[in-house]
């Protein structure tokens, strides 16, 4: 509703003015009405915006034409009706070249007319802030334009191989000093099974969108699947600036982060500032229980992991209760944050690939290396590490214990497969059948029938589906059902591409 105040130092036009209108009918709130423009003024002052103004030319303390100059001062887009005399004609003129939308005369005062000057008041209103909200519109798509623009170079340099690239264009764009801040999602494995992969995509595209929304300033570019780069103006404690920065993205979300910053003082630095900010972010791998840093001096060079040959020359006969002694030497040095957070997982997946690589399975070997590659803390890695350890040996064990053992296994498990291949059947369902882990029984069945799982039950539902199609007349989606595939449109295309005929050909050649 649009507000509207009343000024007169005579009450009975006051009384005249406010019952002269449906104000709610006419979209209007009537905030008061005063009897001269000091108090008119003063209440405009505490209100803090008020949409139009009626107010007499002839008022004790402060006359109309006063109130109305004070008042366009405080709110430029004020429209105001002035109610004079016929003797007071020429001030009503001077009031209307100094901004007032029009003037009433009292002895000719109707109801009506006075209606539509205030109409005219709400339609001029209404006019200027739809031109408002065009101008703001096409500002805002200017400005975002501009800022995408600028987005799209800063990445180019980002991106460049050489420290030398030429920035001096970003100069007058970036205004120093300025923060670059580093966002990393955590319990990335978590967040992608619950949700997806494709959820952190769209968490990304709505923190950077919100961002562009809250901010005049800066800009936000995606540098991985996990993280998100902020170019942010510095202030005098960007810390607290991180942590509301934090808050508002973690509220919105409901995904937790980690944050890495440097505070840049020069523009050449931007790229050094990005390398470090990312730098700061990898240090929550050493402290799991923090979630905001800064960037820090390293006291000492990087160590590099030891290489292949030197783990090789360390860990050949070695003796089975002496892996956990190197392997405690292994972290202490890991503690000392010498090392990046992915030489360390490379380390960690070399020494479990020199200790089994000759003895195990390459496929269960790969599958502990992705633990730890995927781990977000050193205490998670040297946690799957360790994990990782005792799986190989158990399973060399097992391979020895069950060398005898895993054609009864696979009989078992086939016979299981061929009474219950028409119904919802998974690796999972079968391995909890004969009793054996998800992963091993993969390999085995890979081992002793050379091909998948899923492409093993597959192929027994398509023969099934064959014999039903030639033997019965059911219907395709019936055929489909008892055949196992619950999807139809699946089924159809599946077996277009195994029999190189629809369902409803391959009927019509084989029935006849």
């Amino acid at each position: 509703m649009y507000k509207v105040m009343i000024v007169d130092d005579e009450p009975i036009i006051r009384f005249g003015l406010k019952s002269s209108i449906n104000w709610e009918r006419e979209n209007l709130f009537l905030l008061g009405d005063f009897s001269n423009g000091k108090q008119a003024l003063e209440a405009i002052e505490a209100a803090g915006q008020v949409d139009i103004l009626i107010t007499d030319i002839k008022m004790p303390v402060m006359d109309g034409l006063t109130l109305m100059k004070k008042a366009l001062k405080i709110n430029p887009m004020l429209k105001v009706v002035l109610v004079s005399s016929y003797n007071e004609f020429d001030y009503a003129r001077e009031g209307l070249t100094h901004g007032a939308m029009d003037y009433i005369l009292k002895p000719t005062l109707e109801p009506e007319s006075f209606c539509k000057t205030i109409q005219k008041c709400v339609k001029k209103i209404v006019e200027e802030q739809t031109i408002k909200k065009k101008l703001d519109s096409v500002e805002r798509t200017n400005h975002f334009r501009e800022r995408k623009k600028f987005e799209q170079e800063v990445k180019r340099v980002l991106l460049q191989k050489h420290r030398e690239t030429n920035i001096g264009h970003l100069v007058d764009m970036f205004q120093t000093p300025f923060i670059v801040v580093c966002l990393k999602m955590k319990q990335i494995d978590k967040v992608e099974e619950e949700y997806g992969f494709l959820f952190k995509s769209l968490i990304f595209e709505e923190i950077q969108e919100r961002f562009y929304k809250d901010r005049e300033e800066g800009i936000s570019i995606q540098i991985g699947e996990s993280e998100l780069l902020f170019f942010i103006k510095n202030t005098c404690n960007p810390l607290t600036d991180i942590h509301r920065l934090k808050e508002k993205v973690e509220k919105e979300t409901m995904v937790s982060f980690s944050f890495g910053y440097e505070v840049v003082t020069d523009c050449k630095d931007l790229v050094t500032g990005y390398e470090r900010s990312v730098l700061a972010s990898q240090r929550h791998f050493f402290n799991q229980h923090t979630n905001i840093f800064v960037y820090k001096h390293p006291v000492e060079e990087f160590v590099h992991p030891l290489s292949l040959q030197e783990l090789k020359e360390l860990l050949t006969n070695i003796d089975v209760e002496n892996v956990p002694i190197f392997l405690g030497e292994r972290l202490k040095q890991w503690r000392s944050e010498q090392m990046t957070p992915t030489d360390i997982k490379k380390e960690a997946c070399d020494i479990l690939t020199t200790l089994f690589m000759e003895r195990i399975e390459y496929s269960f070997l790969i599958d502990r290396c992705s633990e730890i590659e995927r781990s977000e803390s050193l205490n998670d890695l040297n946690e799957y590490l360790l994990k990782g350890f005792e799986a190989c040996d158990q399973y060399i064990t097992n391979q020895k214990m069950k060398s005898n053992t895993d054609n009864e296994l696979i009989d078992k498990a086939l016979d299981f497969i061929h009474k219950h291949y028409t119904q919802e059947l998974t690796l999972q369902h079968v391995a909890d059948h004969i009793h054996i882990s998800r992963n091993y029984f993969s390999i085995l069945f890979k081992r002793f029938l050379g091909q998948n799982f899923i492409d093993y039950v597959i192929d027994l539902r398509i023969k099934k589906a064959r014999e039903l199609l030639v033997h019965t007349s059911l219907k395709v989606y019936e055929v489909a059902g008892n055949a196992g595939f619950n999807d139809v449109k699946y089924f159809s295309k599946l077996f277009k591409k195994v029999t190189g005929s629809s369902p409803g050909d391959f009927r019509m050649q084989h029935q006849k």
